[in-house]
C-alpha cells in the first residue's frame, strides 16, 4: 500500500511537470509565431504613418500599441 502511495505521488508529481511545461511551451509558441510578427506588422504600419507630417500622432500610437502586443502590462 505505501508502494503505491508513492508511485501516485511521483506519477502526480510528473504529470504536473509535464502540464507546466506544455503551457510554458505553448505560451512561447504564441509569442514567437503570432505576437512578435504582428508587433513588426503593427510598427511597420507606424513607421509609415510617422513618415507624413499629419499621421505623426497615429504613428506614435501605432508604436506604443505595437510595445503593448509584444510586453503586455
Amino acid at each position: 500500500m505505501f508502494t503505491f502511495i508513492i508511485t501516485m505521488a511521483i506519477l502526480t508529481a510528473l504529470l504536473w511537470f509535464g502540464f507546466k511545461l506544455t503551457g510554458a511551451m505553448l505560451k512561447a509558441c504564441i509569442w514567437l509565431f503570432i505576437l512578435v510578427p504582428l508587433t513588426f506588422g503593427i510598427w511597420g504600419i507606424a513607421l509609415l504613418c510617422c513618415c507624413t507630417l499629419i499621421l505623426i500622432p497615429v504613428g506614435i500610437r501605432l508604436f506604443v500599441a505595437g510595445m503593448r502586443v509584444i510586453i503586455p502590462g
